[in-house]
């Protein structure tokens, strides 16, 4: 998608203290701005950016700590921190094993950063309007339907 094509590998970031750092191999294949209470809460911000890539194309290095915590859907969510800095830095969620979700304000270039969609739109902050993208969720989508 071309709102992805300038995020092209290897994609690199780290943390606010620069303690832990890490590179994607692969271009993401999904990107979003989240409008959920949980990340208004966990960032202090009114939406979180993040894109996914493959785990198998994530490498990170450094000391980090987890928060774990529950999904709507059910599903622990586990949020990787630096130990030092307390930056917010990537996250998985056992409803989507194998996709690392990661946080694009920790980018180093995060100009190439475009988000696709956005999610939880039904929990979006009142005073500030919502990026412009090209899917937009009252809530987190589900898989895409398999049997039709």
């Amino acid at each position: 998608m071309r709102e992805l094509a300038g995020m092209t590998p290897p994609i690199t970031g780290r943390c606010l203290c620069g303690a832990v750092r890490y590179v994607c191999s692969a271009p993401p294949f999904w990107s979003v701005n989240c409008h959920c209470r949980a990340c208004q809460r966990l960032s202090g911000a009114p939406f979180v950016s993040a894109f996914c890539v493959s785990v198998e194309a994530f490498a990170f290095e450094g000391e980090t700590r987890p928060f774990r915590r529950p999904s709507d859907a059910g599903h622990e969510v586990t949020t990787w921190l630096c130990a030092a800095c307390g930056a917010r830095m990537f996250a998985e969620s056992a409803g989507a094993t194998g996709h690392m979700n990661i946080f694009a304000s920790t980018l180093a270039e995060p100009s190439a950063f475009k988000a696709l969609s956005n999610v939880y739109l039904a929990e979006a902050a009142s005073w500030i309007a919502p990026p412009p993208a090209r899917f937009n969720f009252p809530r987190m989508p589900g898989p895409p339907d398999e049997a039709g």
